[in-house]
């Protein structure tokens, strides 16, 4: 098999970039279990050096990705190539054309100097670079080169999806690969772990995870001979992780936990109102991101002082005096009046402390309380988060959606189940 070899032109000694590109692509190999036989950096100053090590480079039956050197006023790496492969450059127009809309739209002068970054080796493919407008190139003869701008985002996106695929096929690997995301939320990490073993010890694909504030996000690396075949596979790993993580699992690749939640209200022509106190407001806000908000969200109140609870909103001073702002009587006070005054479907409602901690506090910092009303169930809970105020505030906003999700996604039986999470 040909070896794949990868040069970063740094820019003013921007290595971070250089090695963010670096394992972003190594990580885009690694699914066809590809890697790179040699990985060089060097600075944009040294085109000496560059020359040397790109004739080095493409002196043998390889595969060579070099990313930097291409930038507005600058096209270094096209003259390198050029020189070492003894072609001539040319002006793309499609590249400059694109380069010349991007900048309109980003009120950026398109001039001479821009223009020099859309000149490149005589017979290449231009790949296109819609975010910042300057493209890359790549060329299958003599050698398979491919040339990116030093920007890790852009250069691994047009790396997948118009290089990746060439490459493949001249590697003899003909087959398709899709990243399936799986987001999870409710589980605890040991909890998570174990069921993450299960998936792993059924599925014969590649999996990862990530976790952030509570969800963790499954990626499965699924491929198949064919897009028949592929979507078949995806079906299959599908099946076993709703069958493995049942309850937690509230969506796929792109899904977000607030549109979910958002669409379901809507679907299903559900009213829900929030009493918030700790999260000020970020319950709501998420609530509201989806168009279309008004026909399932009434309203949203930061009832952050105790005067706001009860005289606002209208919880018994009783009940914050006999148990405090922050406690589970409140909570269910909270949601069941912001229920009741807005003619809701569903109230939620949280309270806790995010912050730092006072003197006579009844419970420690990252206690909250969060409370449902329906005229199906009326449940609350406590939960013990942890991290500064703002992961405290984000841990509760996140718990909070996941309730209302639970809720609209459980069967008739649900009003019975006390174990939210």
């Amino acid at each position: 098999m040909k070896d794949i070899k990868i040069l970063v032109i740094s820019d003013d000694g921007n290595f971070a970039a250089a090695g963010e590109i670096i394992k972003e692509l190594s990580d885009v190999l690694s699914i066809y279990g590809l890697g790179f036989k040699e990985a060089v950096i060097m600075p944009e100053s040294q085109t000496v050096s560059i020359s040397k090590v790109v004739s080095y480079m493409t002196s043998e039956d390889s595969f060579v990705i070099i990313c930097g050197g291409i930038k507005e006023g600058n096209a270094l790496t096209s003259e390198i190539i050029c020189s070492v492969l003894k072609q001539e450059r040319a002006r793309s127009k499609d590249a400059a054309d694109l380069m010349a809309l991007v900048y309109e739209s980003n009120k950026k002068s398109f001039g001479p100097s821009a223009e020099k970054a859309c000149y490149f080796p005589d017979h290449s493919f231009i790949v296109p670079n819609q975010n910042s407008g300057i493209s890359g190139f790549y060329l299958t003869e003599p050698v398979f080169i491919a040339a990116f701008p030093l920007e890790p985002d852009n250069a691994v996106y047009m790396f997948k999806n118009h290089v990746l695929g060439k490459m493949l096929g001249k590697l003899g690997i003909n087959y398709f690969v899709k990243f399936r995301k799986y987001k999870l939320f409710g589980l605890k990490e040991k909890e998570f772990e174990a069921l993450f073993a299960k998936l792993k010890q059924v599925s014969d694909v590649n999996l990862t995870y990530e976790y952030s504030y509570g969800e963790f996000i499954i990626s499965a690396a699924v491929n198949g001979v064919s897009t028949q075949k592929l979507n078949e596979n995806i079906k299959l790993i599908d099946a076993k992780t709703e069958g493995i993580f049942k309850r937690y699992l509230y969506g796929y690749d792109e899904d977000e936990l607030e549109v979910v939640c958002s669409y379901l209200l809507k679907e299903n022509e559900i009213k829900i109102s929030v009493a918030e106190s700790l999260t000020g407001g970020h319950i709501s806000d998420k609530l509201t991101d989806l168009p279309g908000a008004s026909s399932y969200f009434l309203y949203g109140g930061v009832v952050y002082s105790n005067f706001a609870k009860t005289d606002i909103l209208g919880v018994d001073p009783a009940v914050i005096e006999k148990e405090g702002a922050v406690s589970e009587a409140c909570a269910e006070e909270m949601a069941e009046k912001v229920r009741e005054k807005t003619k809701a479907d569903i109230g939620i409602a949280v309270t806790g402390l995010a912050g730092p901690q006072t003197d006579g506090g009844n419970y420690p910092v990252g206690t909250v309380f969060i409370a449902l009303s329906s005229d199906k169930i009326k449940e609350s809970r406590k939960y013990i988060f942890s991290g500064s105020r703002a992961d405290i505030k984000s841990y509760t906003t996140k718990m909070a959606l996941f309730w209302i999700y639970r809720l609209l996604n459980e069967t008739s039986g649900r009003n019975n189940d006390k174990n939210l999470t």
